[in-house]
């Protein structure tokens, strides 16, 4: 008689995790959470994309690949003698990310997904890029860059959404100044014009 195909182990603190039944399980701590293909696919959902600023994904693509955060600090610095510099500030520049995402299925699904990128690309609203690890905030869309390819197939869309920070802390702030036409007359005191030579406007 053929033994158990998965191994009798019980649940307790300081056994190692092991595949106890043909179903997907995770243990948390020394509880047992099932979970389906169809959770999976929710909570991943959920946590990879770009989020519209009131909540929502903006795309829905089949799956995203890859993910790239580039933030750069610039130092500024000044001359000194015998042609040497030195560094006196750091400015932090807005970052840069890039969202790489594939979108398969019908010809109707590639077209609407098109579609929804080609909407996005032009406009002024805030996004934000949500990865499980961390969160890139109030960015926008600056430019899209489309691939078909023999290797990936002719069904198959790559789509790199390229986004920058948009810092909107910044406020404009301007002194009371006046308009020069509206300023008062400012007295100077008597004045008199010099007295033109006497032999001005004669000819020699």
């Amino acid at each position: 008689m053929a033994g158990p195909i998965f191994p009798n182990v019980p649940v307790a603190l300081g056994v190692p995790a092991v595949l106890r039944s043909g179903a997907t399980q995770v243990l948390a701590g020394v509880g047992l959470l099932t979970v389906d293909s169809t959770d999976v696919n929710q909570m991943a959902s959920s946590q990879w994309g770009i989020y519209r600023s009131g909540g929502g994904l903006a795309l829905w693509p089949d799956n995203i690949t890859a993910v790239n955060f580039r933030a750069e600090h610039r130092v500024a610095d000044y001359p000194i003698e015998q042609g040497g510099f030195e560094s006196y500030d750091k400015v932090a520049m807005p970052f840069d990310a890039t969202v790489r995402m594939t979108k398969g299925g019908t010809l109707a699904d590639r077209d609407a997904f098109i579609k929804d990128v080609q909407a996005i690309r032009g406009d002024r609203k805030i996004y934000h890029v949500s990865t499980p690890e961390a969160s890139y905030l109030n960015v926008n869309i600056t430019d899209i860059q489309i691939d078909r390819t023999l290797e990936s197939g002719a069904g198959l869309i790559i789509v790199d959404i390229h986004l920058r920070e948009i810092r909107q802390n910044a406020k404009a702030e301007f002194s009371k100044s006046k308009d020069p036409a509206s300023v008062s007359p400012y007295n100077n005191g008597v004045t008199q014009a010099n007295a033109a030579p006497s032999n001005a406007g004669t000819i020699q």
